[in-house]
């Protein structure tokens, strides 16, 4: 055996630092902005914020007012020594943050924000429960990241909250192999101790997400009810529909549609679409049964590349725009619910047939219509980018009416069962929506499209959206900037819809912090994992420690990778906003 294979078998220590001068900084704390002239940079920079801040609207300028000016004066008074002035700017800048929250999105976003703090503490919580239950030395849990705001001491744990307001962090000695460690503290560090106990704190964050994700489904399927797709009743009515012009009742339970049966509503929804002409649709309404006779209409979808539909009505007074959907490509180029449509690509349309010839002479992705608002209004010109290619489907019935879906409660050991069951499914959604995401080629496409502005193809023809696994808008990445506002706008309709989104945001970010690579969770499973084999097949109870060096450029890579998506996705879900 050579001298290199005998040093690479051999278990790795740590390497201590050396040349280290008498008070330096450690550079993990200085970080990026530790040079005087890069902190007055920054500073010049956040002026500029400032700034801009201050004339970009009535949001733009409550936020630099109650956030952006206290950080200024706080850096400010940091680099003057002012460290006492600094301190309570900070802590105004955390306050004006909390004012703006409410004045912007109101007791829907505080609470949002609120509960995604409390999640985030629990994930920590996770991991610093467990490595004091193996005897790990923990010495700091900090909501936030930054400058100390506040903090106390108890035992050998600092507690505390810093300027940020961006996660929170545990430091639990030995979590980096390449940490300096006092030799009094070795043995209580992470990397000394044994695998189940290095196993079981890099997991704990996600299996608190996990158990509240649990926790979470049982109150909503006892307290609040589970769907049951078999009850149902009428929602929304789409206006000029046929459903509104023959009187049908958001509220109305249909039992039956021209002599046959009601299930579901995707049963019903098939009925409607293999029907034509005149049906009567059966429903339950204040307790008695009513017939009512529909006409229906026809519908075809002007379908692209993207994953988004324009949905065409023709009625007996013409052709309309169907159903929008709210921040849907469809809804930025202009186009409304129920609008007449006159003209598609420059050719003048009075029926389905027209749209279909009009269609077809589209070359490219982009469709021209010319709509009007009403009789009495002229005729503007809106396009709608769908893509490289457009097509358009077979005209099928369409009835108009949205589904208001019945809630069932369940008893606690019933709704156990039961969420046990609906978690499995959000796991395996959650896996193969970071897949989707995260496939290299659909990665560089979200990202060469929104810096150039252009957005990605999902379909290399026309193809239904229904029929796309993920549409543009919906499978892009969210920031956390997005995903709050639209819990946000969850939670103003009704506590139940908060409470899924928490299942559903505690599902996803369990799962993603198992991802095995480094700074995840899962790189040190992986880690911990990859030492024990090598502890196994050396056939040997003395502890190995992996050359963590040779990870350091995959982690950085992966730093840099989440940082553009991140930022590129806040990017969006600010000028975009965010789309079921």
């Amino acid at each position: 055996m050579s001298t290199d294979q005998e040093r690479r078998d051999e278990p790795q220590q740590p390497a201590p630092r050396t040349g280290d001068p008498a008070g330096a900084e450690d550079p993990q704390r200085t970080g990026m902005l530790g040079s005087p002239a890069a902190r007055w940079s920054a500073l010049v920079v956040f002026a500029g914020l400032v700034v801009v801040g201050a004339v970009s609207g009535f949001v733009g300028l409550w936020f630099t007012v109650l956030v952006l000016v206290p950080v200024l004066v706080a850096m400010t008074a940091a680099e003057l020594g002012a460290e006492k002035v600094s301190t309570w700017a900070r802590v105004a800048a955390v306050g004006g943050l909390v004012v703006w929250l409410a004045i912007t999105g109101g007791l829907p976003m505080l609470l949002v924000v609120a509960t995604v703090v409390a999640m985030i503490f629990l994930h920590e919580l996770g991991h610093y429960v467990a490595a004091r239950r193996a005897g790990m030395k923990a010495t700091e849990f900090f909501l936030g990241f930054g400058t100390k705001l506040w903090s106390f001491k108890r035992g050998e744990t600092e507690f505390g909250i810093k300027a940020i307001p961006a996660g929170a962090y545990v430091k639990i000695l030995g979590m980096n192999n390449l940490e300096e460690v006092d030799p009094a503290d070795e043995a209580r560090t992470y990397r000394q101790a044994p695998f189940r106990s290095r196993l079981g704190v890099a997991v704990a964050g996600s299996a608190m997400h996990f158990l509240l994700a649990l926790v979470l489904l049982v109150v909503q399927f006892s307290a609040f009810g589970r769907v049951d797709e078999q009850q149902w009743k009428v929602g929304d009515l789409t206006d000029g529909g046929a459903a509104q012009a023959a009187g049908l009742q958001s509220g109305d339970e249909v039992t039956g549609f021209d002599g046959a049966t009601v299930g579901t509503f995707d049963e019903f929804r098939d009925q409607i679409k293999s029907a034509s002409g005149t049906v009567v649709v059966d429903v339950v309404r204040d307790g008695e049964t009513v017939a009512v006779p529909v006409d229906l209409i026809r519908r075809s979808k002007v379908i692209g590349t993207v994953g988004t539909d324009v949905d065409i009505l023709e009625t007996p007074d013409g052709v309309f725009v169907g159903p929008v959907v709210d921040n849907s490509r469809v809804d930025r180029a202009g186009l409304e619910t129920g609008q007449r449509v006159v003209g598609i690509a420059g050719q003048p349309v009075v029926d389905l047939d027209d749209v279909a010839l009009a269609v077809d002479s589209v070359e490219g992705g982009e469709l021209t219509l010319e709509v009007q608002d009403g009789p009495a209004v002229g005729a503007e010109e809106l396009t709608v980018d769908l893509g490289s290619a457009v097509g358009i489907t077979e005209p099928t019935a369409f009835l108009g009416v949205g589904v208001d879906h019945g809630l069932r409660r369940e008893s606690v050991p019933v709704a156990v069962g039961s969420a046990f069951a609906e978690f499995g499914r959000g796991v395996g959604a959650s896996v193969t929506g970071i897949g989707t995401v995260f496939n290299p080629p659909r990665l560089w496409s979200f990202l060469s499209d929104t810096v150039t502005g252009s957005e990605q193809d999902v379909t290399d023809e026309p193809t239904p959206a229904e029929q796309v696994a993920v549409s543009t808008d919906a499978g892009r990445p969210t920031s956390i900037i997005g995903a709050v506002a639209y819990g946000a706008d969850l939670t103003a309709e009704n506590l139940s819809n908060l409470i899924g989104f928490l299942i559903a945001l505690n599902i996803f970010i369990g799962v993603f912090n198992l991802i095995p690579l480094l700074p995840f969770d899962g790189g040190h499973v992986s880690i911990a994992v990859y030492e024990k084999c090598r502890e196994v097949a050396r056939r040997s109870d003395k502890r190995y420690i992996a050359d963590i060096t040779r990870m350091i450029p995959v982690a950085y890579g992966v730093v840099m990778v989440l940082a553009v998506v991140g930022i590129l996705a806040m990017y969006l879900d600010l000028t975009r906003g965010v789309s079921a």
